[in-house]
């Protein structure tokens, strides 16, 4: 698995049957060296689940469940990957791949893809008195601080916070705004990764300083994506959702509504 350029936001790297598998699936091998997925790799995170996930392609390589599972096991290997994950795209692959993942350690969550229009998304976060900030397009390094902030009360090493933390600034992509809340101060309170497609806006990491959850910053964000999905004439701006989480009913109190589904899976051994 080599990258596709220089850049960090290149380092997409295409999993093949043949280096991944092994001799054990000599027979795809043989035929073809033939695509299965994806991996973002970043050159200093290399034990975050969060940044370092494959994306399956249903039946690539003419691979059952149990084989998919076995050649994504072997892609992290390969990539020394501590903490693995895999993004199940539609319900087809989560039905076919979720019980071979589970048997394999890995928990399955289902998502919920929710979408908004951006008008309706304007009208629901006008900012309430008392309660302003400043949103900005920043280098991705700049919201590290509420990142670092968000991860200090997750089960995970002190250098795995830190690259977690670090993943946007490591793995910057292109055609991606990173939107930074600033309160009066001139502190970072909150960020918020966009997406920007031709279509429509996808929204990701979505997060509010610990110190100043429930005042607004979540609502700012949301506000200024509005705002840029107003510019660029985009039809919907959408992001991912546990459908039990407290953020789900929150997002559907702005104007979000599920549009569709898919899953995540996820595994990190024992220590």
């Amino acid at each position: 698995m080599q990258p596709a350029g220089p850049r960090s936001d290149d380092w997409w790297c295409e999993l093949t049957v043949g280096h991944a598998a092994g001799a054990s699936r000599a027979r795809a091998t043989q035929a073809r060296r033939a695509p299965f997925g994806w991996m973002l790799l970043t050159p200093e995170a290399p034990l975050v689940w969060a940044v370092n996930r494959a994306q399956v392609v249903p039946n690539a390589g003419g691979l059952d469940a149990a084989e998919t599972v076995t050649a994504v096991e072997a892609a992290h290997d390969a990539a020394g990957l501590a903490h693995r994950a895999v993004d199940l795209r539609g319900r087809g692959d989560a039905r076919r791949l979720a019980p071979v993942l589970r048997a394999a350690g890995y928990v399955v969550q289902e998502l919920h893809v929710l979408a908004a229009a951006p008008a309706e998304l304007a009208e629901r976060t006008r900012p309430r008195p008392g309660r302003s900030y400043v949103v900005a397009p920043e280098g991705p390094e700049a919201a590290e601080p509420v990142r670092q902030a968000a991860e200090e009360g997750q089960d995970r090493t002190p250098e795995e916070r830190r690259q977690v933390a670090r993943q946007w600034s490591l793995a910057p992509a292109r055609d991606t705004v990173h939107l930074v809340a600033r309160d009066a101060a001139g502190e970072a309170v909150g960020s918020l990764v966009v997406h920007l497609a031709s279509l429509h806006l996808e929204l990701d990491d979505v997060l509010t300083h610990p110190a100043r959850e429930r005042a607004g910053v979540g609502t700012a964000l949301l506000a200024a994506a509005a705002e840029l999905g107003r510019r660029r004439d985009v039809g919907r701006l959408t992001l991912l959702a546990d459908p039990n989480d407290y953020a789900a009913s929150w997002y559907g109190r702005r104007g979000f509504r599920a549009v569709g589904r898919t899953a995540t899976a996820h595994r990190v051994p024992a220590a």
